[in-house]
Order: C-alpha cells, then structure tokens, then sequence
C-alpha cells in the first residue's frame, strides 16, 4: 500500500488580527476550527450537485465571515464549472486529536483519498493520502486545489 502525503500550511493573515494578538485555531463545538476573525470548515457542506463550482464546499477557509478560498482533491489541475466532484463517504471529527479527517471518492475512476486538517498555530495542516496510486488516467491532472476568491475583495479598500 503506497502513501501519498501533500502537507500544505495555510497561514492567518495577519490582518486578521484587528490590532490585537492571533488566537491559535480551536476545534468548536459544531465541528469546525475557528479563532477570532478565521473559520476553517472541512466539508461542513456538501456540493450542489447540480452546480459543481458553488465553492461551497471541500476546505472553506472564511476570513471576518467572507469566503476566501477552497480547497478539495479534484481531477483537474483547473477544474470547470461541470467537472465531477468527490463524494465524501465519512467524515470524522476527533476531539481528542483535534483534527478532522475526511474520505473522498470519484467513482467512475476507482479513486480514493482521505484528507486530514489538523491546527497548526495560527494555521491549519492539510494532509491529503492516497492508499494506493492515482489511476493513470489522472496522473498529471488530479491533485488537490486550492481557489482564493478574490472577486470577494473587489471594489473593497484595504
């Protein structure tokens, strides 16, 4: 069995901060990670299946309650509004550990993956493994993404 580990660091920023000192990120008690300012949601929500880009779900990262970016293992280094979205088949939050962890499956393709979001300071670890390879029909193409939504910033002043 082969194990495909992707660590990424996602940073708070330190606008974040308002002035005052970041708090460290804390799992809720509505299963999610949260400090002031920061939610870190992993697949709180499910896709629309009618409408597969929605960002509305996979890692949401909300900054002062505007979503800023997402993030999931989809098949396309730059998925399209119709590309086919992963199933989640569990989802676990572990307390003791304080971290969530996720299954994800694209059926079609015999494609599993599982992705754990543990804190990290002010941050969160996204660990991503694959417990056997990618089907060759994906290498290349399918990893995991993450879109920041800029347009939620627009004609905005900073």
């Amino acid at each position: 069995m082969r194990n495909v580990v992707l660590f990424v660091l996602i940073a708070l920023l330190s606008a974040c901060s308002n002035g005052t000192r970041q708090k460290e990120l804390k799992l809720n008690d509505f299963g999610y990670f949260e400090t002031q300012g920061f939610n870190v949601l992993v697949f709180s929500n499910q896709y629309d299946a009618g409408f597969n880009d929605e960002k509305n779900s996979g890692i949401e990262l909300i900054h002062h309650g505007v979503r800023t970016a997402t993030g999931a293992v989809r098949l396309s280094n730059t998925p399209k509004q119709w590309d086919l979205v992963p199933e989640m088949t569990r989802r676990t939050v572990d307390t003791v550990h304080t971290s969530i962890e996720v299954s994800l499956r694209y059926p079609y393709y015999d494609f599993d993956s599982r992705i754990i979001v543990t804190p990290k300071g002010k941050g969160v670890e996204i660990s991503v493994y694959l417990d056997k390879p990618l089907p060759e029909e994906l290498e290349g193409d399918a990893g995991f993404n993450i879109e920041f939504l800029p347009s939620q910033y627009w004609g905005k002043l900073i």
